[in-house]
């Protein structure tokens, strides 16, 4: 071990040596000394100032830490539920005073691997989530962890996650927290990409029901090819083609070969379940310059379950979409068959087990009335066609003014297909007094091949509407738009029963809106709605009006009322505060809800009347 005196002197040394060398250095390079910089080192715990070299600009590789980042959100409501003798709501009957949704999402990323996990408390869940709507969906716990892998072109997952092979025609799974949605497979799925535009999937697993799993076990896989990857240099950026091909097929944990002895109602079938149902699609999407091109293809095995009320004909869809785009003008018509296309990885399921999904080819309506009569897709058969253009006039012209003018126009018919026999059963029904109606099956079509529909022909009318918008800036703080929407809908085919009031079968629904935004200030804008429903039946008309004024970057404060001027002179109202600090948000709410359908992309659930105080909380890191 040196002596103390000798460790002393080694930072003098390498100085000594240090300043001896850059002497030296200045010597052959005394023209260009002063432009030398110069650097600290540490050399024995003392530090001495010498030229830097080459070595100092060599980037230095970075750690495997280095590139692990951590995300995730929380999500939860709190509600204090209110008696309300009107609505029929007793706060007694809630199973606690307050009740609560939360969902906290975890992300860990870093190099090559990732993985995370879902904590979801729902033990006492909000209005429209309990026992009496949803079986089954209340608890707590993590329903949802996953670890994924990736190296160049190839990723695996395993555990739980959320996949969709072309448009959903056959594989679809997703979350929807507003309507209590949540598919997800826990099993394991590989994708590869093995050369340039070539993506394949693979997987397998269970999907999950609440805080169960459905007893089918589900497998599948998917490729696609961009020809536009592949041949980049042949291909004119303009111009473009993409071929898919999907497989998904599903064991029935029922279906073992032998006849089941099923009673439904009072009488009892003996039904033959198939050990396995496979369901095939393929698909080919073409660009050519402004137009777009989409032509999807699905089918699949007999697959008796309880939404085709166990029949054994084989489902398809077919679905074609053409788009144009160019110069503030774009338009798109698209056109849907589908029949018998109900896939669940529970044939006892109605309305939580698909493992695909049917589009609706409505607008997602976002003002109030004009989502108080929306579409579900039917699973078991319709044509479907919706429509739309948009324009853009620019600025300087006659209609366009200083700002330019937006105008939609857009429409959707939907029809049930021809001959086809009323098939069933139509999911439970929560009547407005709190009772439950489960509607009967058609004994005539269990066991049998069911019906048989032409290809060309349509039947009655399910839904139909016409959407126009106009949007107009006046000036740079004055910005109006106006839409009307025009319904007319089977009432009774799309939500189970005739309407409460009137027992009507079908409802014809005109609704005018008035929205307005005034910007104040640099940092202050109020928005604006009127909102007027005009119909014959059913609750007859409606009127709503909706003030937000937003203080930016933090305040905002929301006003609106919905009131029933035809039939039941009631109001449902609400009263917000929202506050935003970086990515944090509050919310504090009153409000008095209605009861009746919420929907989301064809797929509805009945949520009950509700009355009382709210919380909200989001953050995201």
């Amino acid at each position: 071990m040196p002596h103390n005196s000798f460790r002393a002197a080694i930072p003098l040394l390498f100085a000594a040596l240090a300043l001896q060398a850059s002497a030296a250095e200045n010597d052959m390079m005394s023209a260009s000394a002063d432009s030398v910089s110069m650097v600290e080192r540490t050399y024995m715990g003392s530090t001495v100032t010498v030229p830097e070299t080459p070595a100092d600009y060599a980037p230095t590789k970075p750690s495997w830490w280095s590139g692990v980042r951590a995300t995730g959100s929380i999500q939860t409501e709190f509600m204090a539920p209110l008696d309300d003798s009107s609505l029929g709501i007793k706060a007694e009957n809630y199973p606690k005073p307050v009740l609560n949704n939360t969902y906290f999402d975890f992300t860990l990323n870093a190099p090559y691997v990732s993985a995370g996990f879902r904590f979801q408390f729902t033990k006492w869940p909000l209005p429209g989530f309990e026992e009496t709507t949803m079986p089954g969906f209340a608890g707590w716990g993590i329903p949802y962890f996953w670890v994924t892998g990736k190296y160049k072109g190839l990723q695996v997952t395993a555990g739980d996650f959320y996949e969709q092979f072309g448009s959903g025609l056959i594989m679809r799974t997703y979350q929807e927290r507003a309507l209590g949605v949540d598919g997800a497979i826990r099993g394991a799925r590989i994708k590869l990409n093995p050369v340039k535009g070539v993506y394949l999937t693979a997987l397998t697993g269970r999907e999950r029901r609440f805080w169960k799993h459905t007893p089918d076990l589900i497998w599948g896989g998917d490729a696609e090819w961009s020809l536009n990857e592949s041949f980049a240099s042949a291909f004119n950026p303009q111009y473009g083609v993409t071929l898919g091909f999907s497989y998904v097929g599903k064991h029935n944990k029922r279906g073992n070969g032998d006849n089941i002895l099923k009673t439904i109602g009072t009488d009892q079938y003996r039904l033959n379940f198939p050990e396995t149902v496979a369901a095939f699609d393929g698909r080919i999407s073409t660009r050519l310059k402004d137009f777009s091109i989409l032509a999807e293809y699905a089918t699949k095995n007999n697959d008796p379950n309880a939404v085709n009320n166990y029949i054994y004909s084989r489902g398809h869809v077919e679905l074609l979409s053409v788009s144009y785009a160019a110069n503030g003008f774009s338009a798109y018509v698209q056109a849907k068959r589908s029949e018998n296309m109900a896939f669940l990885s529970d044939q006892e399921e109605q309305t939580n087990a698909f493992i695909n999904y049917l589009p609706a080819f409505t607008n997602t309506q976002t003002y109030t009335l004009a989502a108080l009569y929306p579409y579900a897709t039917d699973y078991n058969g319709e044509w479907a066609y919706q429509a739309e253009v948009r324009y853009l006039f620019k600025r300087g012209t006659a209609l366009g003014g200083k700002y330019g003018t937006n105008v939609k126009l857009s429409g959707s018919y939907i029809a049930d297909l021809q001959n086809q026999a009323p098939v069933g059963p139509t999911p439970t029904v929560v009547n407005p007094d709190g009772t439950v109606t489960q509607l009967t099956m058609n004994p005539e079509l269990i066991g049998t091949n069911g019906y048989s529909s032409p290809f060309w022909k349509t039947g009655g009318l399910r839904y139909a509407d016409i959407n126009f918008e106009i949007s107009k800036k006046f000036s740079r703080k004055i910005q109006l738009t106006l839409f009307y929407l025009f319904q007319r809908l089977n009432y009774n085919e799309i939500f189970g029963h005739p309407t409460e009031h009137g027992n009507e079968d079908m409802v014809t629904a005109n609704t005018f809106i008035l929205e307005g935004q005034w910007k104040i200030a640099r940092r202050t804008q109020l928005r604006w709605e009127v909102q007027y429903l005009t119909t014959h039946q059913d609750d007859k008309d409606w009127v709503c009006g909706l003030a937000e004024l937003s203080l930016a970057p933090h305040w905002m404060f929301t006003l609106s009322d919905n009131y029933n001027c035809g039939v039941t002179k009631e109001h449902y109202y609400t009263a917000m505060v929202t506050f935003n600090y970086r990515a944090n948000r509050f919310g504090l709410s009153f409000a008095r809800n209605r009861a009746g359908f919420n929907c989301s992309g064809g797929v509805c659930r009945w949520v009950p009347a509700s009355k009382g105080f709210s919380l909200s909380y989001n953050y995201t890191f």
